[in-house]
């Protein structure tokens, strides 16, 4: 167990309307990772105010890591393994589950319901409509601890056409949004990705959130072919900084077909750069570039797609006055560096300044993705999925009698609104 924290944000709970408390649980991409999140919702749907009561994480024993890695990688020894490995993660799920309540000072009684999300198992098909086996347990989960559970968020947008993801874009917005400024949220993890947060006064029809392009795992796979193993990642940028920027590659990297893609683009594996680093290994041995020159390049162009996309890709009124960072990238001296020169004018900050730390952000966000289905509200816009019909997200399992019998008593006491045939959920 590793407590995070445990806090109230006193500015949210101005606002009117029904106030709920919920679970989210989101599993890290590598599985590694469990962070959870126990919020208060007060209000109904995109206008409800969201508070933070406390978060913890827990560690995934190695064997379920291991067991995640080998069917992420098509080594499938027995059909029941993924079960085996949803079975695995509950038992973490349900264990921290108890550490939020202890935290809050609740009962399972006192929960609407508890929303999962993990990176599931996916198959890709171009074209055509990709596979999806989300990892949670839910029936497993919901025994054990009562709670109605509310989980594989991305398959309903698949079924209607969208990527799948990001499912927590919305969420996002609740969550960070505020009453005049535009922010917007940008997560230099393994594949970099933005989020358009419009203020309160414009409201959540502008958000926006899409895959830049490669991150960190650009960084990580460049130290370890060109130091032959010695490094797995290059710590602070400080390697990149002894190096030189080398033109011609950001130009050659830029000129993938992808960074002419407009949004929506997400994919579920992250932006791999496979290609890139080929043909970047031949262009090196013949130039003879350097560890530290790719380094510094690489991380030049990181700092030059994002500049692009904010300017080819954001909406510019309002324009983003603020850009809030997260994660494993902003330890990288360098990047930051030019991120600053080149989005000067911006406030840049580090979100975890504000007193959550970024591993909280994504289990908060999926506490909300599941009041939205509570609530009923569609949580897949076009323009973020790319899906042919909003629908609300998320399927439900029903916990204890009791859980069940009070989950259905604030279903039905949702205000009655009409809607279109064509849009139905």
């Amino acid at each position: 167990m590793n407590r995070v924290l445990s806090l109230g944000n006193s500015a949210q709970r101005q606002r009117v309307g029904p106030s709920r408390r919920l679970l989210g649980l989101h599993v890290s991409s590598d599985c590694r990772t469990v962070a959870g999140a126990l919020v208060q919702t007060t209000g109904q749907g995109l206008h409800a105010g969201v508070e933070l009561l406390a978060a913890d994480t827990n560690e995934v024993a190695p064997q379920v890591v291991q067991r995640y890695q080998n069917l992420r990688a098509g080594r499938l020894e027995r059909p029941g393994d993924v079960g085996l490995l949803a079975a695995g993660l509950a038992e973490v799920q349900a264990r921290l589950v108890e550490q939020l309540l202890a935290q809050g000072h609740l009962t399972a009684e006192e929960v609407t319901a508890l929303g999962v999300h993990d990176s599931g198992l996916w198959h890709i098909v171009p074209g055509g409509r990709s596979g999806y086996v989300g990892l949670c347990d839910a029936a497993g989960l919901a025994e054990t601890t009562g709670l109605c559970v509310i989980d594989a968020f991305p398959a309903r947008d698949l079924a209607c056409g969208g990527q799948g993801g990001p499912v927590t874009a919305l969420p996002l917005w609740m969550i960070l949004r505020d009453r005049q400024r535009t922010r917007a949220l940008l997560d230099l993890g393994r594949t970099t990705r933005l989020t358009y947060l419009p203020p309160t006064k414009v409201g959540s029809a502008g958000v926006r959130s899409f895959d830049v392009g490669p991150g960190t795992l650009l960084l990580d796979e460049l130290a370890g072919r060109f130091s032959g193993g010695r490094y797995t990642h290059d710590p602070g940028g400080r390697l990149a900084v002894q190096g030189r920027r080398i033109p011609d590659l950001i130009e050659h990297w830029l000129e993938d077909p992808y960074f002419r893609r407009p949004p929506p683009r997400w994919h579920p594996l992250g932006v791999r750069p496979d290609d890139e680093l080929d043909q970047t290994v031949e262009m090196a041995v013949r130039a003879g570039w350097s560890i530290r020159d790719l380094l510094c390049t690489a991380t030049h162009f990181i700092a030059e797609s994002i500049q692009r996309a904010l300017a080819n890709h954001m909406p510019t009124k309002p324009a983003v006055e603020e850009v809030l960072i997260v994660g494993g990238g902003q330890q990288n001296g360098l990047l930051l560096r030019e991120l600053s020169a080149r989005l000067s004018g911006k406030v840049l900050t580090r979100y975890s300044e504000r007193g959550t730390p970024d591993i909280v952000l994504e289990a908060w966000a999926v506490a909300v993705l599941g009041s939205l289905h509570v609530d009923q509200v569609p949580a897949n816009p076009e323009a973020i999925t790319g899906t042919n019909a909003p629908r609300v997200l998320g399927r439900l399992t029903p916990g204890s009698p009791a859980a069940w019998r009070r989950l259905l008593q604030v279903l039905t006491e949702q205000p009655h609104t009409k809607t279109a045939m064509r849009d139905a959920v």
